[in-house]
């Protein structure tokens, strides 16, 4: 029984013009998508094509049959082990090292060994579908751990996996048909094994087709991750754009897209306009160290004594303003009597004993969005009021004394 009668011009033409396509097809996206295993399976087509080119060899040039033959059987095995090593590294990240070169060894010595010495590998060829077919079953089971950062799922793994349990199941069974007509000295192979070229077409079409999905959906995946980093990175200079880096309050910009941002919703409450007192005499007697601290001690009470949907705003050097959303200017001006309160006695750095920091806050009302400039300036002219009266009636601040 000749093992390779059946491996003629057109089919050999075929099957390996397509598995040159493959790896050409494979072989660019190694570029563009992180990792190896592109590079292993690119490589192994390219043996696969080698070896179908070594059996047409072995067919048309009696000749040569030796060395055709051992490049056929190594080719394979190499075939194999490239496919499961690209399968390992798309799953885990583990390379090819020296340790997994030595798996290839055996098989190596076996089809060098085996040709030179029977000449033919006929008597073997159960053995060699049975070892191919157990590296299609190891790279099969290397695909268990395979994890891809997608949003939606992806079939290109389950076509990979069906392709290559196929194919480990037609390698198999070749086994066992070769197994039987050399030991059980039949000469005639069943009918449908003239089609077994065709049956290995179709595995390895399908395996192509689904690798090259894998890939595609790799790049997928990894464009994905990228956006989701980029639209992360977005809205954190977004939000730095809006935040103060100071006190971690909003800014000025945030202040001023205010009425922009809720023109088409219903918008009414208060306002409060806030300015330090006396900040310039701090950093002029006790260094900008001591101002900056008591800014943030602002910062901090206003949070405290505000609800969290209330937006605050460091809109100036010493200004604030909050804007409380459905709430009147009593309850505004109640929470601002407690934050006078709580900012007495304060310790800055570099000021013997307690700070006293005084506000000036005037606050307005306010119906609609379109009415907001107008409380802004009603809330800023009251701050300015509030401002003249705490002067004159307080006595210099003996911390900020020189």
């Amino acid at each position: 029984m000749n093992e390779y009668a059946h491996y003629d011009f057109l089919t050999t033409l075929i099957q390996t013009t397509g598995i040159v396509l493959v790896a050409g097809l494979l072989l660019p996206m190694t570029r563009a998508i992180p990792g190896q295993f592109l590079w292993y399976w690119s490589c192994g087509w390219m043996c696969q094509a080698v070896a179908l080119l070594a059996i047409f060899g072995a067919t048309q040039f009696p000749a040569a049959r030796v060395p055709f033959l051992i490049g056929h059987e190594f080719t394979e095995y190499l075939f194999g082990l490239l496919l499961w090593a690209g399968c390992r590294e798309a799953a885990t990240e583990n390379r090819l090292c020296l340790r997994d070169a030595i798996v290839l060894a055996p098989f190596a010595a076996y089809s060098t060994v085996s040709v030179l010495l029977l000449g033919d590998v006929t008597h073997l060829r159960p053995f060699h579908d049975a070892a191919i077919g157990t590296l299609f079953v190891l790279a099969l089971a290397s695909t268990r751990d395979f994890r891809m950062d997608l949003q939606t799922p992806t079939i290109g793994l389950w076509v990979v996996r069906g392709a290559l349990v196929g194919l480990a199941l037609l390698h198999w069974h070749y086994a066992m048909i070769d197994g039987y007509a050399v030991f059980g000295r039949t000469n005639e192979p069943p009918q449908y094994m003239a089609f077994a070229p065709l049956y290995d077409v179709l595995c390895e079409v399908v395996l192509a087709f689904g690798m090259v999905m894998l890939a595609a959906d790799r790049m997928r995946g990894a464009l994905e991750a990228k956006n989701r980093q980029l639209a992360a990175a977005t809205e954190e200079l977004a939000a730095a754009a809006r935040t103060d880096a100071l006190t971690g309050l909003l800014n000025r910009r945030a202040f001023d897209d205010l009425a922009r941002e809720h023109v088409d919703k219903l918008f009414a409450g208060s306002i409060a306009i806030i300015d330090l007192n006396n900040l310039k005499p701090l950093n002029d007697t006790h260094g900008h160290a001591a101002g900056d601290v008591a800014l943030q001690l602002i910062a901090r009470a206003l949070r405290v004594h505000f609800r969290v949907t209330d937006p605050i705003f460091r809109t100036g050097g010493d200004e604030f303003a909050v804007v409380m959303i459905g709430c009147g200017e009593a309850d505004l001006r109640e929470r601002m009597t407690r934050l006078d309160d709580a900012l007495l006695n304060q310790r800055l750095p570099g000021v013997a004993g307690v700070t006293n920091l005084s506000l000036a806050w005037g606050v307005a009302g306010f119906t609609a969005i379109g009415e907001l400039p107008a409380a802004v300036q009603r809330a800023d002219a009251a701050m300015y009021t509030c401002k003249r009266q705490k002067k004159m009636a307080a006595p210099p601040e003996p911390a900020l004394a020189p």
